[in-house]
């Protein structure tokens, strides 16, 4: 199955300890996906999203030179789709997602378990994600919504923590 299926519910993001922030993808059923692969001797984040046979579909790094921390979210043919952005001053630890017109389309609420809204409208919710020991789980709300920049924002929110 394509891991951005629109058919797909639910996303169980695995991290392994010995990667350093790489893991697998499985859908709910436990049916791999695709994986996270991080790229290790690099002195910033800088993770690939891989497909079952292994084809980046995008790539999440993080910028060295900003004075807040923001992570680029690339095609593999280096086009820009989007970024994720702290704010200047943060007491709670928010990421918000951003489009590759540097409009914000995603906000992550809540502390256990994160809803992600729109910005403007907390009640429309996306997705929600929660965290189980070593697992992200992504259940998806809003069938419409673009799951690359989806999977791209659990993942940064998932390492950004």
């Amino acid at each position: 199955m394509d891991m951005l299926d629109p058919a797909i519910t639910n996303y169980v993001l695995h991290a392994k300890a010995c990667e350093f922030g790489g893991g697998d993808i499985f859908d709910n059923e436990g049916n791999k996906l695709g994986s996270m692969r991080r790229k290790i001797v690099s002195p910033r984040v800088v993770i690939a999203l891989r497909d079952l046979n292994e084809t980046p579909i995008c790539i999440i790094s993080e910028k060295l030179v900003a004075a807040r921390q923001i992570y680029d979210v690339r095609l593999p043919n280096e086009q820009l789709i989007g970024c994720a952005k702290k704010p200047l001053i943060t007491f709670r630890g928010s990421i918000a997602m951003y489009n590759a017109d540097d409009k914000m389309i995603y906000k992550a609420r809540g502390v256990a378990t994160k809803r992600i809204t729109d910005p403007k409208d907390k009640k429309k919710v996306y997705a929600e994600i929660r965290s189980l020991k070593d697992k992200y789980v992504i259940h998806v709300v809003d069938p419409d919504v673009d799951r690359l920049m989806l999977l791209a924002y659990a993942v940064i929110i998932y390492h950004d923590k």
